[in-house]
């Protein structure tokens, strides 16, 4: 797997550093992490690390197009999937829940205004322990 990691960063033009293919095992897990999140997780296997070189790591990825950001719930979130979706901020219990919708007519109805999304990211807060039963929903 450190291979492949190591072979992903080169193809983005990165150099492969520890740090790296660090914050991407964490996120390869799948799910959305704030840097603190990773961070934390990292401290356990990595004492020496710092917060500042996790987000260092976080944005270097993010600018290479192998992670993606999002704002919601007062923080900076992370997640490794990349393809259009609709990330659900459940307020009421603090999860982030993935939901795969049909977001092609949003993207074409920017287009045909003249706006070429680079990244499309829908963010919906909603109170989920309200959630209707038998939906399907990927939960970080």
């Amino acid at each position: 797997m450190e291979m492949d990691i190591a072979e992903m960063l080169r193809n983005r033009g990165l150099k492969v550093t520890p740090q790296r293919i660090a914050v991407i095992r964490v996120m390869e897990r799948g799910g959305h992490f704030s840097g603190e999140q990773i961070f934390n997780e990292l401290r356990k296997t990595e004492p020496s690390i710092s917060l500042s070189t996790v987000y260092n790591a976080l944005e270097t990825l993010e600018k290479a197009g192998i992670i993606r950001s999002f704002e919601a719930g007062g923080k900076t979130w992370y997640e490794m999937r990349m393809e259009p979706h609709v990330n659900v901020f459940c307020e009421d219990i603090g999860d982030i829940i993935d939901v795969d919708l049909d977001l092609e007519n949003l993207q074409k109805s920017l287009v045909e205004k003249g706006i070429e999304p680079k990244n499309l990211s829908v963010i919906v807060y909603a109170e989920c322990s309200k959630m209707m039963k038998g939906h399907q929903v990927r939960q970080s």
